[in-house]
């Protein structure tokens, strides 16, 4: 894996923070990646990010070409199925 130098971004009005474009191509992150933001010690104010990949709430199927439905996810498989 390709190293980066420590950036620094600030934070805006309603809390976000941008991520660089090179760091998220080359951890494969796009528009719609889902992250979950995790504190990994509140004292030293330090979190972590992670992607994370979204299972078919029928079959547990994970993939990133699932289809959002409610509150849960279903795959093609499965949708194909349904109808």
């Amino acid at each position: 894996m390709e190293e980066h130098r420590a950036l620094t971004r600030p934070i805006d009005e309603l809390g976000r923070i941008i991520i660089p474009k090179d760091i998220c191509q080359t951890l494969g992150w796009g528009k719609g990646t889902l992250l979950e933001v995790e504190i990994n010690d509140a004292k030293a104010k330090s979190i972590s990010l992670r992607e994370v990949v979204p299972c078919c709430t029928f079959c547990r199927a994970k993939s990133k070409d699932l289809l959002q439905v409610a509150k849960g996810y279903i795959c093609p498989e499965c949708a194909a199925q349904i109808k």
